[in-house]
């Protein structure tokens, strides 16, 4: 389990961390965050900062997302076997904001001239996926 504290410069603290791997519903409305999960990040919050344990620390929201991420912590990029034009980047997980300029041009580049020079992509292929029947199996990155 990881657990992220983020101090703002407005003197907002965001905590955060992962918890569990969970299906994607069909409505976002359903997506909630675990109260026991979310007691222990106050209870850390607390312990983190004495500020944060005062009662003029107010509590904004409780929010709980679905992060792409894969099982191996690498993202999937490039163009998708078999579907000439098809391309996808995902998988980033908590790195996407940082990752999106270099994924972006590398995807640009892609597309354009059908190879990344500043990102070498074969690691990230979307072909390390194989379709047998019904079930997806995860290849190992070599």
């Amino acid at each position: 389990m990881e657990i992220v504290v983020y101090p703002r410069p407005t003197g907002e603290v965001y905590v955060c961390g992962e918890f569990a791997e969970k299906e994607v519903p069909d409505d976002p409305e359903h997506i909630s965050g675990d109260p026991e999960f979310i007691g222990m990040l106050e209870r850390v919050a607390k312990k983190v900062s004495s500020h944060l344990g005062k009662e003029e620390a107010e509590l904004k929201a409780e929010q709980a997302c679905i992060l792409p991420c894969t099982d191996d912590g690498l993202p999937v990029i490039g163009e998708i076997p078999g579907i000439k034009g098809c391309y996808v980047a995902t998988g980033h997980c908590c790195w996407g904001i940082l990752n999106a300029p270099t994924t972006g041009a590398a995807m640009a580049e892609l597309v354009i001239h059908g190879h990344s020079n500043i990102v070498d992509l074969k690691q990230f292929s979307p072909a390390i996926f194989v379709k047998l029947g019904k079930a997806q199996i995860r290849l190992l990155r070599s």
